[in-house]
């Protein structure tokens, strides 16, 4: 099964990419618009900001049948290759599929479920960028972008994962979750400010990936959770007012 990794990134020594040992396009955002080849990998740089920008390029740039998301503060689990072909073997009607993230203390990143499942609106609130593999192609056909209003560097920095998958269940693209982990990556402090920017882009969020539809109210269950958290910032009636107003922001 053809194969490649997808690397975001900003102005990189290319040399470490050159020993993946696997195809790969590297999208590099900083202050020029180059292209260059060095063996199995591509690099693509332009200027701009943006992490979904980031990701599109990359999609827009692929050339593989699958394609595994990732950014430059990732390694790869042994055999973490064949783990991919295995799962779309598995589910050969899957466009996207999910995997598992490791940390370099051998500890799982989050907790994660034994079992494969196809996934639903409520599980793809769980789903980090660097654990998808995609079909490029099938996302192309379908117009399946990561929304450039959301993630690092753009107006909303966070969620950009769950409107793109929620994007893909709407088109009807075959989403499953697969119990292997397939990349390392250091876990990250839990440490988040609670603050009115945060509550602004979670209001957003949910308007974003909702509207007005029947499962808005899977939106709401989800914000109830966000307010209630105990190191939020802000007062309960602030956090409310901030959700409400990125909630509106959106059309």
């Amino acid at each position: 099964m053809d194969f490649q990794v997808l690397v975001s990134t900003m102005n990189p020594d290319p040399r470490p990419f050159q020993d993946l040992g696997v195809p790969a396009v590297v999208i590099s955002q900083n202050s020029s618009d180059t292209k260059e080849t060095r063996g199995k990998v591509r690099f693509l740089s332009f200027n701009e900001r943006g992490l979904s920008k980031s990701r599109n390029r990359a999609i827009e740039h692929a050339d593989a049948e699958i394609a595994l998301i990732a950014d430059d503060d990732v390694t790869f689990c042994e055999n973490f290759q064949e783990k991919i072909s295995n799962g779309f073997k598995q589910y050969p009607e899957a466009d996207i599929l999910t995997f598992k993230i490791l940390t370099p203390e051998g500890q799982p990143y989050k907790g994660y479920l034994t079992q494969t499942f196809k996934h639903n609106r409520s599980s793809i609130f769980k789903v980090s960028s660097v654990e998808m593999v995609v079909r490029p192609e099938r996302l192309r056909k379908e117009g399946i972008r990561f929304d450039e209003n959301f993630g690092l560097g753009a107006t909303y920095p966070s969620g950009e994962e769950m409107i793109f998958l929620n994007d893909a269940l709407n088109k009807g693209l075959s989403i499953y979750y697969v119990p292997e982990y397939i990349v390392c990556h250091p876990l990250e402090s839990s440490g988040k400010i609670l603050d009115e920017n945060y509550f602004r882009s979670k209001g957003a969020l949910i308007r974003r990936l909702y509207g007005d539809s029947i499962h808005l109210g899977l939106g709401f269950a989800f914000l109830i959770k966000q307010v209630l958290k105990p190191q939020r910032s802000i007062s309960l009636f602030k956090a409310i007012k901030e959700i409400l107003k990125g909630f509106n922001s959106i059309s």
